[in-house]
């Protein structure tokens, strides 16, 4: 899905993407190293991918030309 979102996206919903993408591969790190839903790093770290899908939402959508206003 990555590489479709390269080659099919335009640049700025491809870097959201990314960056949603790498935030989530640095939770899944946190869980796989054994660190605890309650763990403050956990949380922080579930917090940015949290924040980094609701811009990638925000930015699908605009490309969209939905009319919402940003999460």
């Amino acid at each position: 899905m990555r590489y479709q979102m390269a080659v099919t996206a335009t640049p700025d919903v491809f870097a959201a993407s990314e960056h949603a993408f790498r935030r989530l591969r640095d939770v899944r790190g946190l869980a796989a190293a054994g660190t605890l839903a309650d763990d403050g790093a956990y949380a922080h770290g579930r917090t940015e991918y949290e924040a980094a899908l609701g811009r990638l939402v925000d930015v699908m959508r605009l490309g969209l030309g939905v009319d919402r206003s940003p999460v």
